[in-house]
């Protein structure tokens, strides 16, 4: 049956964090309206209906306003006990915070690669973005493609360098959801919120040609499809080859740049530690 108050869950199809949101809303069983705003032009929109940032997904119950899947994920607990996103041990739950926490940065770095792949093949940004949008903002968001794509970039630091990188770390990255599966962080019995704020990410990159066979036949795959088995949209093979874990070209270490620093700070390390971390080697 599904719970009271109903919420209102402000958002855009196309993003992981949106659907990272729904995806918690729907296991724990609570009705929830769409309210779907246009990419880019939603910024506004939050502001103007009282939101602290500009960013989705965010919900709003009993005159309540929420932002952000971390916020989202403790609030929906308060709100529906069943089905809890966190343990109840707090040594447990602080290895679900610690790797929502981490999921995050995890979901930052795959929007960054997003939009640089999304920049060679914008029908990879349109596979994604117009899925379930009405005939009015279709022709909105195909006109008005290229012009989002570049706020959004900027937006997120979605240079070619931090993509780069991204794609580089991408490997080792894997390796730690992997260590949480088999340690039963992930994937156990019950999902919990890292869960949800992972899987959804590694789905998206399965959906990339040149980025899916670096993933297919591990645990972090299988994680994937069980949280989502189903992820719109499709990204061809557009990214430059020496970018890719196995490249020649690849092999050289990457460019520190704010991703990494992004990362760090995720784990704890204080900003001058960080700052030793990057220095270029003399």
């Amino acid at each position: 049956m599904a719970s009271k108050p109903k919420v209102k869950l402000y958002m855009f199809p196309g993003s992981n964090a949106v659907m990272t949101g729904r995806l918690m809303l729907d296991h724990k069983g609570i009705d929830y309206k769409l309210v779907k705003l246009p990419p880019g032009m939603h910024a506004f929109i939050m502001l103007a209906l009282g939101f602290e940032t500009m960013g989705v997904p965010a919900m709003k119950f009993d005159g309540r306003r929420v932002q952000g899947t971390r916020s989202m994920s403790r609030a929906l607990d308060e709100l529906v006990p069943a089905h809890p996103l966190f343990p109840a041990d707090p040594a447990r739950r602080k290895e679900v915070e610690d790797a929502e926490r981490w999921g995050e940065e995890f979901q930052n770095s795959t929007r960054r690669i997003f939009y640089a792949a999304a920049r060679r093949q914008p029908k990879a940004w349109l596979s994604v973005v117009l899925v379930d949008r009405a005939l009015p903002m279709r022709v909105f968001l195909r006109v008005g493609a290229r012009p989002i794509m570049r706020l959004a970039s900027g937006a997120h630091r979605a240079t070619e360098d931090a993509a780069r990188e991204d794609v580089t770390l991408l490997p080792e990255r894997l390796d730690q959801i992997d260590a949480w599966i088999e340690e039963g962080r992930l994937d156990g019995e019950h999902l919990n919120a890292a869960d949800f704020q992972i899987a959804v990410n590694v789905s998206g990159l399965l959906s990339s040609e040149d980025l899916a066979p670096l993933i297919e036949g591990r645990p972090a795959a299988v994680l994937a499809r069980r949280v989502l088995p189903e992820y719109g949209g499709h990204i061809g093979r557009v990214l430059p080859s020496e970018w890719l874990p196995g490249h020649p070209a690849s092999a050289a270490p990457p460019v520190a740049t704010e991703g990494t620093a992004a990362f760090l700070r995720s784990a704890g390390i204080n900003e001058s530690k960080i700052a030793e971390l990057l220095q270029p080697d003399r």
